[in-house]
């Protein structure tokens, strides 16, 4: 499977719901990606150690939200195999966006990846998952939703012929959520 299609149909997807970043006039609603999982859980879903977070957020967007990534690199001072696809790099990261309370932005966000399926931009139909809110694996990482944020995970780890599947990023899920949890009930 080539990723770097599908990671562009992410980025479309995630335009379709309108992630840029241009200011508001509103209340900013800022989220953190990095401080949502930690290194130790990471290296515990991938079973290797990674390197620590490098944040890189978009920040407010015209329609009020806010949008943070973060990544992580998968064994960072071991030598890529420049001859693997994508150049042999590997890492996991985490978008997140706070929506502004009651626009109900977070589930267009997860229907997004749904009408992005219909239309061949993304090439696998998204399947659902049980966490949060609503959750789906879309081909190449697990969008989530909870109340009013969403989050996308994936772990890129290139292998030739190897399916993917949601396992890694499903065993991330539950701390991601966790932290929002005690960070609403605050």
């Amino acid at each position: 499977m080539k990723r770097a299609p599908t990671i562009a149909a992410a980025l479309a997807v995630l335009s379709s719901v309108g992630v840029s970043a241009a200011g508001t006039a509103e209340q900013p609603l800022e989220i953190n990606a990095c401080d949502l999982l930690t290194q130790a859980e990471i290296s515990a879903a991938v079973g290797l150690p990674v390197g620590a977070g490098r944040r890189q957020d978009e920040g407010m967007s015209r329609d009020g939200q806010y949008s943070s990534s973060c990544i992580w690199m998968i064994e960072p001072g071991k030598q890529p195999d420049r001859s693997a696809p994508a150049r042999g790099r590997r890492f996991v990261i985490i978008n997140a966006m706070q929506w502004p309370a009651g626009r109900d932005m977070a589930r267009k966000f997860l229907q997004a990846f749904h009408d992005s399926a219909e239309q061949g931009i993304l090439p696998n139909k998204p399947s659902p998952r049980k966490f949060g809110d609503e959750a789906l694996w879309w081909g190449d990482g697990l969008a989530v939703r909870r109340g009013d944020v969403s989050f996308g995970i994936s772990v890129f780890m290139p292998q030739r012929d190897v399916p993917r599947t949601s396992a890694m990023e499903e065993k991330l899920a539950p701390h991601v959520l966790r932290r929002l949890d005690k960070k609403n009930a605050i």
